[in-house]
């Protein structure tokens, strides 16, 4: 293409090229979207054998011996899966919107991947103590849950948007869940609790509402559905009750080891409810996706075929109004002669533009919701961290204080972290 062409290209070159931009996104979301849900299973597989692999070391091995090869190789299997979806995206093109930070987050699970293999061979040789692995297998699931929250903050169609924010959230609640079961199942395999981790499954529960507060708000009516029908948002009638013993009990009472294998059982069949949400909303994402890639083809046909059938018009060059309105009333009007375009072509072309400038306008608008989730999420962690390093707290004592804040003031947690970010970075300047 010469520099000679590119200048005699018409506003319907331009009008099609941003349809074209337009199918390009989805076709890439169609690929954020599988990867979502290879992510989502391999995640799924990791919290089952992360679950075994703490109440193995707690127990000294006597404990899930058995089961965890297997779940070894699930998550082996699923790794693969997840793998095999990363040759659908290309880093060379590097195109899609927040691509750098997809990458980076996919980087960090990959080198996370590689250094669980001698992790494994560490828990099978039973030279890890059960907490160590826990924060371990947590931090390469959290890492998993960054690039699902990367691709729901680069989506550009609010839809998929809305989906994936959903789709994030029932991940990190789920997590949360998945942490809790092994916490507390290392913890009564072990012989007892202690206040701290008491605390930190105090920390863990009370999160895992606000997760699936916000998973509710922007899911499908089909997920609510199966949300609702198995009552995956609540803990079974057991498994309250054996978390009313852990968080209540004295902490130099001994815990029943007995009741390990219970409290894994119970917080299983709650994770797998979960999953079945989860594995609902990825067929709504993945026919999502698949639906709104077609009408964009079928909307790009219909607009080359349109703009063909009136440049084959008779008509003679001429002139063309083109009408700007501020703030629901002509504010003015200019008038364009061409050579390339009939009065009926110009006039379509008007048409088309101002269809497609409204549609863009709407789905920034509607995109703004999708990503404020997001964006107070990064927030929050942000503020988090800088409590943790002001006031020497551990993870789950910055929540609480922020917390304890935003009730004392009557405010949104996300306000008080807000201010909490803005004043050390006003101090930072100063």
């Amino acid at each position: 293409m010469t520099q000679q062409d590119a200048g005699n290209r018409t506003a319907a070159d331009y009008l099609i090229a941003s349809k074209r931009c337009d199918i390009h996104g989805l076709e890439q979301l169609l690929d954020t979207g599988r990867l979502v849900v290879a992510v989502s299973n391999l995640i799924h597989a990791l919290q089952r054998e992360r679950g075994a692999a703490n109440v193995y070391l707690a127990s000294g091995g006597r404990r899930f011996a058995r089961d965890l090869p297997g779940l070894r190789q699930a998550a082996l299997k699923q790794e693969r899966q997840f793998r095999a979806r990363l040759t659908g995206i290309d880093p060379a093109a590097g195109a899609m919107p927040g691509a750098s930070r997809l990458y980076s987050r996919v980087a960090y699970a990959i080198h996370g991947l590689d250094e669980l293999r001698s992790v494994r061979e560490e828990v099978r040789g039973l030279r890890l103590d059960p907490e160590s692995v826990v924060e371990g297998y947590s931090q390469l699931i959290h890492g998993l849950l960054a690039v699902v929250f990367e691709a729901a903050d680069s989506a550009v169609d609010p839809d998929i948007s809305r989906l994936l924010v959903a789709m994030f959230h029932l991940m990190q609640g789920k997590e949360l869940a998945g942490r809790e079961r092994a916490i507390g199942a290392g913890a009564f395999a072990r012989g007892e609790f202690g206040e701290r981790l008491t605390e930190r499954l105090r920390h863990l529960i009370d999160n895992q509402e606000r997760c699936f507060e916000i998973f509710t708000g922007f899911a499908d009516d089909p997920s609510l559905a199966t949300w609702r029908r198995i009552g995956a948002g609540e803990a079974s009638t057991e498994l309250e009750r054996l978390r009313r013993k852990a968080c209540t009990a004295p902490p130099e009472q001994p815990a029943d080891p007995d009741r390990a294998d219970r409290w894994f059982e119970e917080a299983s069949r709650r994770i797998d409810g979960l999953k079945q949400v989860e594995d609902q909303l990825e067929g709504s994402l993945e026919h999502l996706c698949a639906r709104k890639l077609e009408a964009a083809r079928d909307d790009l046909d219909c607009h080359e075929q349109h703009l063909e059938a009136l440049a084959g018009k008779p008509d003679e060059p001429a002139a063309f109004a083109v009408f700007f309105d501020g703030g629901g009333a002509a504010a003015g009007t200019a008038t364009y002669t061409t050579d390339v375009a009939s009065p009926q072509l110009g006039r379509s072309l008007v048409d088309l533009v101002q269809s497609q400038s409204v549609r863009l306008q709407r789905m920034s608008e509607e995109l703004d919701e999708a990503r404020t989730a997001l964006a107070e999420r990064k927030t929050v962690e942000r503020a988090k961290g800088l409590v943790m390093q002001h006031r020497g707290m551990t993870e789950e004592e910055a929540y609480r204080f922020l917390r304890q804040v935003a009730m004392a003031q009557s405010r949104r947690l996300a306000d008080v972290a807000s201010d909490a970010v803005a004043m050390v970075d006003l101090l930072r300047e100063a």
